[in-house]
This record gives C-alpha cells, sequence and structure tokens, in this order.
C-alpha cells in the first residue's frame, strides 16, 4: 500500500517479565545552571625581566647595586621589582639570595599567577549533585509531562564541599578548549561566591510498567544504571506536583472509565509476528522488508505511538479523505502533523472532529485552519461533545482506532494508550460513516 519509512524497531515497546507496559514518557530531571567567581592559580611563562634578575642572582652577582649597573636599571626602580618577587628572593643588608620558589621558577622559566576569574554555565544534578555537561537545555518540563523535584540546594556549603569537583571541571573545561594544545593546567586557588543560580532541565524517557499480580506501578529510566531517577519519581509520585503529572484525577477521566481492554488474540498474534521478524533481523534484506511488509499491512496493534509517524506519511499514502476524531488532539495534531495534513490538502479532503473541552483546542484549531483561501473548502472542523476515543481514518487505504485505558493508582489514574489498525475495506467504510453521522 505505501513504503514503510519510519523505524519500526525504536517503537517496539520493551517488555518485562511479570509485568504489563502501560507507557512511555518524557521525564525532566532538574539541574542548577550556576555560574561562579573564583581566583585561579594560574601558570606562566616567566618574564624576561625577573629571568635576568634570578640567574644573576644564581651566579652570585647577588647585591643591588651591581645588578642595578648590570642591567641599567636605577636602584630606586629596582627596588620595585625586587618587591613584587617576594616568592623568590629573600633579601639580607642588600645581599640577595634565591628561596626554594625561586630555584623552581628559574629551572622551569614559569611562574604563578593569582587571578580572579568567572566560570558560568556549570550545570549541577539536583538529584545526584553530579556536575555534569548539557547538551539540550530546557527552561522548563514541555506540554504535560512529569518532572522531579529537586533534593539538592546548591548553598554555599555544598559548593566548599564539592570544591575538588569544581577544581575538576574547571581544568576538564581548559583541556576541552585547549586547541593549541599548550598544555595549561591552571587550578582553582579559591572560590570567592556564587555568582547567579537558575533551573533548567534535561530530558529522559521514563517506561512505566504494571505489576501483573498487584497492580502495583514501576518505573525504568535510560541510562539510569543505579535506579537514582526512578527510585526518586517513585518516591515523589504521591506528592510532588511535578511528578504526578503522570496521574490523572478521576474528574479529568471520567468519560474514559467505561473503557475495558479485552485484548483481540488475531490482532496481539499479528502484532507479535511483526515485532519478532523486525527483533530477529538486524539488516533488511529484500526477503526481510518483504515479510515485514506482509505483517505490517494485516490488522493488528500499532506499535508505540506508530499513528503519529503514519499521519506523517500521509503524503506518500495519498488518500482522498482523511477523518481525525479525537478527545487528545493536542498530542495528534503536533507541528509536524498539521505541516503533513495542509501539505495533503492538494489531494484530499480533510474533516476534524474535535471534543470541545479539551484544554487549550481553540489553539490547535487556529494552527490547523491557517491554510491558503484556496484550500478552505478542502478542510472542515466540527465540535462534538462525545468523543471518548481517537479514530484516523486514512481513506480508503486503514482506519485507526485509540482506545484510553484508565489504570487505577490509589485514588488517581494513569491513562494506557491501546491503539490497532485495519485494513479491511468493509470496516473503513463503517467506522466512516459512524464519524460523518449526524447526531
Amino acid at each position: 500500500m505505501w513504503n514503510i519509512d519510519y523505524d519500526l524497531k525504536k517503537m517496539i515497546s520493551p517488555q518485562k517479565e511479570g509485568y504489563e507496559f502501560v507507557k512511555t514518557l518524557k521525564l525532566y530531571i532538574p539541574y542548577k545552571e550556576i555560574g561562579l567567581q573564583i581566583l585561579v592559580r594560574r601558570e606562566q611563562p616567566l618574564q624576561f625581566f625577573y629571568e635576568i634578575i634570578l640567574k644573576l642572582i644564581d651566579c652570585k652577582c647577588n647585591d643591588i647595586d651591581t645588578i642595578s649597573r648590570y642591567i641599567g636599571v636605577e636602584k630606586e626602580i629596582l627596588n620595585d621589582v625586587i618587591g613584587e618577587m617576594y616568592n623568590w628572593v629573600y633579601i639580607n643588608s642588600n645581599i640577595l639570595t634565591l628561596t626554594p620558589e625561586g630555584k623552581n621558577a628559574l629551572k622551569t622559566l614559569k611562574q604563578i599567577a593569582i587571578e580572579k576569574e568567572d566560570i558560568n554555565k556549570i550545570f549541577i544534578n539536583a538529584i545526584t549533585g553530579k556536575i555534569e555537561e548539557l547538551e539540550n537545555v530546557f527552561k522548563k518540563p514541555k506540554d504535560d509531562n512529569p518532572c522531579l523535584t529537586e533534593t539538592i540546594r546548591i548553598s554555599d556549603e555544598f559548593i566548599r564541599m564539592n570544591f575538588n569537583s569544581f577544581n575538576e571541571y574547571y581544568q576538564f573545561r581548559q583541556e576541552e578548549y585547549d586547541n593549541r594544545g599548550l598544555g595549561i593546567k591552571n587550578e582553582i586557588y579559591q572560590i570567592i561566591k556564587k555568582q547567579y543560580e537558575r533551573l533548567c532541565y534535561a530530558e529522559k524517557k521514563v517506561f512505566i510498567y504494571r505489576n501483573i499480580r498487584d497492580g502495583s506501578l514501576m518505573y525504568e529510566c535510560d541510562n539510569d544504571p543505579d535506579k537514582t531517577y526512578s527510585t526518586t519519581l517513585a518516591k515523589q509520585i504521591s506528592n510532588c506536583p511535578g511528578a504526578r503529572k503522570i496521574l490523572k484525577s478521576p474528574y479529568n477521566i471520567q468519560r474514559y472509565l467505561i473503557h475495558e481492554l479485552n485484548e483481540n488474540i488475531e490482532l496481539k498474534e499479528n502484532t507479535k509476528a511483526l515485532v519478532d521478524i523486525i527483533k530477529n533481523n538486524e539488516y533488511s534484506s529484500d526477503e526481510v522488508i518483504q515479510q515485514i511488509q506482509k505483517h505490517y499491512f494485516k490488522n493488528r496493534y500499532l506499535l508505540e505511538n506508530e499513528y503519529m509517524e503514519i499521519i506523517l506519511a500521509i503524503n506518500k499514502i495519498k488518500p482522498s479523505e482523511i477523518i481525525i476524531s479525537s478527545d487528545c488532539l493536542n498530542k495528534i495534531l503536533n507541528h509536524n502533523n498539521i505541516a503533513s495534513l495542509h501539505m495533503s490538502l492538494h489531494n484530499c479532503n480533510v474533516t476534524i472532529l474535535s471534543y470541545g473541552k479539551e484544554y487549550r483546542i481553540q489553539d490547535i484549531k487556529k494552527k490547523v485552519m491557517s491554510i491558503q483561501s484556496k484550500f478552505r473548502n478542502k478542510i472542515k472542523w466540527t465540535e462534538k461533545d462525545n468523543i471518548k476515543q481517537s479514530d484516523i481514518v486514512i481513506y480508503p487505504y486503514c482506519a485507526i482506532n485509540i482506545m484510553y485505558v484508565p489504570i487505577n493508582v490509589d485514588k488517581d489514574y494513569i491513562i494506557k494508550e491501546v491503539a490497532q489498525i485495519t485494513f479491511d475495506k468493509k470496516i473503513i467504510n463503517e467506522i466512516k460513516e459512524k464519524l460523518l453521522k449526524i447526531d
């Protein structure tokens, strides 16, 4: 029917024995971005003037009058310079002697200077307390996704106790930006104060499972070998607003309470056959591709969020009509899928049936209906008050149904999406007629 251009393997839900997979969400981890004002012990090449004076002292030409004659500098000026060299020379009755530091400076021809510096964009994980490099930083959690609440404060005491970590990070940055290969090894001498602090977030995936025996939830985060984030989420979900975004109140999901998940054996077997082929074949030969297409275009359960990719591929499917009925249009009609619908208007008509009480539904409507005047008669938007699931008809090729099944968690609920697709022409027509039927 159409070419499969998206990565099916990435959509296969991770499974755990004894658990039912519920859903994947984005979890936002809190970080504190801070800036520090510091004193830096900086290694520099020894100034030539200092080098000459140290060499003369080392050669026993070490009284101030003699040095003044040799280098042609007035005694008063020389006294000021020697005052700057107090770490390197002893003065006794106009006679100069090298200190151990002076001998080392003469040997290495380097000097140490203490200078003030600001170091910014230090990201501290507000759950683990570790300093980390972040590529993608978010000012706040996106959409309605959960976030953890910070458990670590970046106080003066925290900074003092983690001096070595800040110093190691400062040296790491030097190595990163040492493009000329100078091998600079400056280090923090003292942290004076914290210049600024702001909250930000990094994004991770959290996989949610339900224990088959007792119905309890379990959380697993990607790149969380010590289970720090999953344990913190489990603790915070009962009393922290950010973590509780995973849950929905009974009031908000009242219309879904009629939904019960009764697995269809045929759909389940067809889905398993497709998943097995994808998992067991690392490389896509012509034979494997044919096998995937054979099972892909059977009535089956969709992989996680697969319907989003199908909508994105509408222009390659080339339907004559598209109908989307949903009370979750905020998710289904994201920026990319709206653009895909707009492009499809060259070849087909689009009907959107929305649930009038959906949050910010008018914003979505405005984006969908922002089209050129020549296409305005090809797209229709109707509000209904009895929508309890999502149906997507890509006519005449397929129909997708998404049921939202509430799973009880104490006094609240978590919503599991169960999506299925049919390629049966008769069923597709029945769904189409039912959706377009006037109440």
